[in-house]
């Protein structure tokens, strides 16, 4: 009877015996360093999304300038390529192009030489004027840098025979912070709307 209750004594200890000091450090490291991963990967997925959404909302704005000037060469006449000679007349540069064009614009007059809409590249930003060039205002975000901006008429001239034609060219980085830089090359051609008499 003796031997009996030593061994059920013997069984009671083993079955109430817990985790070591050791089992439970390692436990809870395993722990932590699965914990430590997880949170370093969220933190590295929201900091990518951020990253994302900033380079978006740039490329919205250079998308909405490109489609601004886009529509408003469409609209437009007596295209005058290059910032030399008289704006208001009309003039070609279909093998040179130039990062410079004046328009009358669909709602001005050509009797006003003072209403001409011009772009322009300045210090890699995209400028617009709607007063011959007295006044520019930037169109593209400071975190855009414009490297490249050509406009390639031909056909401006009335009664040449052709309708006149612009190839717009536009290239440069755009700048997200943190190291995130996208080059961006972009093309896209314009006719005039009005048929060239």
């Amino acid at each position: 009877m003796f031997q009996i209750k030593l061994n059920q004594r013997n069984n009671i200890c083993r079955t109430k015996r817990g985790f070591t000091l050791i089992e439970i450090m390692v436990s809870i490291s395993v722990f932590t360093v699965v914990v430590l991963i997880t949170i370093g990967a969220l933190i590295s997925i929201n900091d990518s999304n951020r990253k994302i959404q900033s380079m978006r909302a740039l490329m919205d704005n250079l998308n909405f300038a490109l489609e601004n000037i886009s529509r408003t060469l469409r609209t437009g006449s007596v295209y005058h390529c290059g910032d030399t000679g008289d704006i208001t007349s009309a003039q070609d540069c279909s093998v040179t192009g130039s990062d410079y064009i004046a328009f009358e614009g669909a709602s001005g007059s050509s009797a006003n030489s003072n209403d001409q809409i011009v772009f322009r590249l300045i210090n890699g930003q995209i400028q617009k004027s709607t007063d011959s060039g007295d006044t520019f205002l930037g169109m593209t975000s400071p975190d855009i840098t414009i490297s490249t901006l050509k406009f390639y008429v031909s056909g401006a001239p009335a009664l040449d025979g052709k309708q006149p034609k612009i190839l717009l060219l536009v290239g440069g980085t755009a700048e997200a912070g943190k190291g995130l830089v996208s080059e961006f090359h972009l093309q896209t051609t314009v006719s005039e709307r009005l048929i060239d008499s």
